[in-house]
């Protein structure tokens, strides 16, 4: 996994955040309207971003702000610029390679991973990680077969990729040791922000929902690569605002229980209302003697409910 040196790197972004000119930067100041990044199209007005590439991919960046000084700084690949448009190119190595955007005195971190290639597995692994094989087509409208998979190692599994979740949170768990390999789409991150957002309009005080699965290779799946999960658009979510490890009593009847869930599986059926692009499957489980209750919700495009 490639580290890259943060240091000069923030001094040189907090530079430009100032104004300051600063030979050899790949950035340029322009006059902005409102304080967001755009990146292949999709506008996020998050300060942390994750993003999942491969080598030589290609980010078309834009910044929208109320600041006359922006522009963008890389700490490795190529960012130019083209017909006053900014774009970057992944670097060869797969690692993780932050990108800065400064708008006046706001600093926004893109958190680009560049993946190994799905090329790279051999009789379904990757560095003795076990993945497993996945079909030659998915079972799912917005699913297609991985291009590559992410490298989670203890040093990067903090790394923020929204503003409330971090990369570790979605790491399989069948398997122990570092590294390992994942899949994680940006349209769930999406999906888990506004959730998180809606629950807490509810009236719910936790700052996000608890992630209890993200991931899962095929490999460690029953039905293989057949699930949401295999493809890293699907998470198993609670409220847990009482930091007790289970779903909270949302409806105050004194447990915690399927009923719980139900309820959090109406949050979801709201989000997709009003943001059809995130459809997807939402099941609610109840309590086991193993684990409390949740819920499974994921970007598949297609609706889809269930109960267990």
């Amino acid at each position: 996994m490639k580290r890259v040196p943060f240091c000069g790197f923030l001094f040189l972004c907090l530079s430009l955040a100032s104004g300051s000119n600063i030979a050899g930067m790949a950035a340029r100041p322009r006059l902005v309207k409102d304080c967001r990044v755009e990146i292949n199209g999709r506008e996020y007005a998050w300060d942390d971003i994750g993003r999942f590439v491969l080598a030589g991919d290609t980010l078309w960046l834009a910044i929208h702000g109320e600041e006359e000084h922006s522009g963008w700084v890389a700490s490795a690949g190529e960012l130019t610029e083209v017909g006053g448009r900014t774009f970057w190119v992944a670097p060869p190595e797969p690692g993780l390679y932050p990108l800065i955007a400064s708008v006046g005195s706001t600093v926004k971190t893109v958190n680009v991973f560049v993946m190994v290639p799905a090329t790279e597995l051999r009789d379904g692994c990757i560095n003795g990680f076990r993945i497993g094989k996945y079909e030659r087509t998915p079972p799912f409208p917005n699913f297609d077969k991985p291009r590559g998979f992410i490298e989670l190692t203890e040093e990067n599994a903090g790394t923020k990729v929204s503003p409330r979740y971090k990369l570790g949170d979605f790491a399989p768990k069948l398997q122990s040791g570092f590294p390992k390999y994942m899949i994680l789409r940006e349209e769930l991150l999406v999906k888990l922000e506004l959730l998180s957002d809606l629950v807490r309009s509810k009236g719910y005080t936790c700052e996000r929902l608890s992630v209890l699965s993200g991931y899962r290779t095929p490999a460690g799946h029953r039905s293989g690569a057949s699930s949401a999960h295999c493809y890293g658009g699907a998470a198993d979510v609670y409220i847990d605002c009482n930091n007790d490890g289970h779903l909270d009593d949302l409806n105050r009847d004194g447990e915690s229980s399927s009923k719980d869930s139900r309820i959090l599986a109406g949050y979801v059926d709201e989000l997709e209302a009003l943001h059809p692009e995130l459809v997807g499957g939402c099941g609610w489980y109840r309590r086991t003697s193993s684990r409390g209750p949740f819920i499974h919700t994921d970007v598949r495009g297609e609706r889809t409910r269930w109960h267990r």
